[in-house]
């Protein structure tokens, strides 16, 4: 994983998760990210649906999420530590589905691709059990 190629992505990305409306100026500023990490579409839709939206989701399930910003450091360990499955992604607690989060970044994530080229609005977005599947922590770990 190249960390340093995904930090502006995941920094991207966040805003989606943010407990606030998402404008056309976010989904332009998320389309130039995305255009200057030079990766592949179907590489971007993998850090969007199995990096970042296991490690935000919730945010987007409270009362009252985080709508100033996500700091950076914190960003990246969060999502680093739901990656390696130190922590669980999704709380069982959560107000608001995991199924309509996803709905809800799917179409803020088309709305982004209107402003890229049109293989990224034809990357496929991974099947819900492997979004889902992502976020969950494992209780046992061989060493």
């Amino acid at each position: 994983m190249d960390i340093e190629k995904r930090i502006p992505l995941w920094s991207a990305f966040s805003e989606l998760f943010l407990d606030t409306e998402v404008s056309t100026s976010t989904h332009t500023f998320i389309a130039r990210q995305v255009l200057a990490s030079e990766l592949a579409p179907e590489l971007v839709v993998d850090i969007l649906w199995l990096e970042v939206f296991p490690a935000l989701c919730d945010n987007l399930r409270s009362v009252a999420g985080e709508w100033a910003g996500f700091d950076e450091q914190w960003l990246c360990e969060r999502i680093l530590a739901v990656a390696d499955r130190q922590v669980a992604a999704y709380s069982p607690l959560g107000l608001v589905a995991v199924n309509q989060v996803i709905d809800v970044v799917e179409v803020e994530w088309l709305a982004c691709c209107a402003y890229l080229p049109t293989s990224f609005s034809k990357a496929q977005r991974p099947s819900l059990r492997n979004i889902k599947g992502s976020g969950k922590r494992r209780f046992w770990q061989w060493r």
